[in-house]
């Protein structure tokens, strides 16, 4: 599957290809047979993979569950920071001073990316695509993990009962009379889809999606005067815990990382929104060889994949780590069919070409709200 035909996957297809292998637990045994990792050549002394992604709880999860298993498996030493954007991608590439192997960008800016020519064509001669679901596979990426973009709330302040059913509650400044958090970037923001459903559109009508209309939606809606905006993943959880907030969006994985901690915070998966995000290595990149093995770990190694999975609650592009889940867990991931439905899928082509103008006018519109 080339990049353009990454574009044009159905998402229903999304739901039921992922969720589909997610279920598949008793084929476990053919399915994880089928897709081992290829044994791959003794890594040479000291070297390294230079990995960046989103922070916080997250990149412990990375380190935890695949990257610290990879350096074990192979002897490559990864190295992960927490600065990763498309901007900084193509400026590294313009400048000939490539520091980065494998980065992490949400799909609308893979497909930029893709556009701009900034990325390598992966080897899939060093990364087996056994592992790899349909929807994954890329000339120049790996959509390596799907996610929810949720309602979240403080139950210190909301109960469960009370909480928010879907994004007309949560923007209802009567029902909630409450600070609401909301992600600035909309590279994988979903507010203006979340103004849209507000507004009673059906998942089937949001796209192309009326920005003019989820603008005016906002606002006049009373509840324009209760937002603030955070602009980075691990912000909606200090907001939450700290009081500043009571309700907020989020990401799934980042509520179930500070539950597990401790934390007095909830989400609702119903009315959601289902994106995902690829890895790609950059052009001129110094170790790629190193970012093509670590990528075919990642799509392949059974044990570490179902790992992470467990860890995050976040679908990754391993059908052998799908396969070993428990039903309930399967059940739970972003892509199960148990969610078809009841959530709505992202149109990442319609994000890649609008994505800048869309920018934009988002943050004049937040300069005068």
């Amino acid at each position: 599957m080339n990049g353009q035909s990454a574009r044009n996957v159905s998402r229903r297809s999304l739901l039921r290809g992922a969720g589909a292998s997610a279920l598949a637990v008793p084929f476990a045994g053919s399915l994880l047979t089928a897709c081992s990792t290829k044994s791959a050549p003794a890594a040479k002394a000291n070297t390294t993979v230079t990995v960046t992604s989103y922070g916080g709880s997250y990149n412990d999860q990375l380190t935890k569950t695949l990257l610290t298993p990879f350096e074990k498996k192979t002897g490559v030493r990864p190295s992960l920071l927490a600065n990763t954007s498309l901007a900084g991608l193509k400026a590294q590439v313009q400048s000939g001073d490539v520091q980065w192997d494998l980065v992490e960008l949400t799909a609308p800016e893979y497909l930029q990316a893709v556009e701009e020519g900034l990325l390598e064509k992966l080897d899939y001669g060093v990364i087996s695509d056994k592992g790899l679901p349909a929807y994954a596979k890329a000339d120049y990426g790996i959509k390596y993990l799907s996610f929810l973009f949720v309602m979240a709330w403080d139950q210190k302040h909301i109960t469960d009962a009370q909480a928010p059913k879907n994004w007309a509650q949560f923007l209802d400044e009567g029902a909630y009379p409450t600070k609401r958090s909301v992600y600035s970037q909309l590279s994988d923001s979903s507010i203006l889809e979340a103004a849209r459903l507000a507004a009673g559109v059906p998942f089937d009508k949001i796209y192309p999606l009326d920005v003019d209309a989820a603008f005016d939606y906002l606002a006049q809606h009373p509840g324009r005067k209760k937002l603030i905006y955070h602009a980075a993943n691990q912000e909606p959880i200090q907001q939450l815990t700290s009081g500043e907030v009571s309700l907020s969006t989020s990401f799934n994985n980042r509520i179930s990382a500070a539950r597990k901690d401790g934390a007095r915070l909830n989400f609702t998966a119903s009315n959601s929104v289902v994106a995902g995000d690829y890895f790609v290595v950059p052009k001129g990149a110094r170790n790629k060889e190193a970012a093509f093995r670590l990528l075919d770990f990642m799509s392949n190694d059974a044990a570490a994949g179902a790992d992470f999975i467990q860890t995050t609650n976040l679908t990754l592009a391993n059908t052998a780590a799908l396969a070993k889940l428990p039903a309930a867990v399967a059940d739970s991931l972003p892509t199960s069919p148990k969610l078809e439905g009841s959530v709505l899928v992202r149109d990442d082509a319609w994000w890649a070409k609008n994505l800048k103008a869309t920018e934009q006018r988002f943050k004049l519109w937040q300069a005068g709200s």
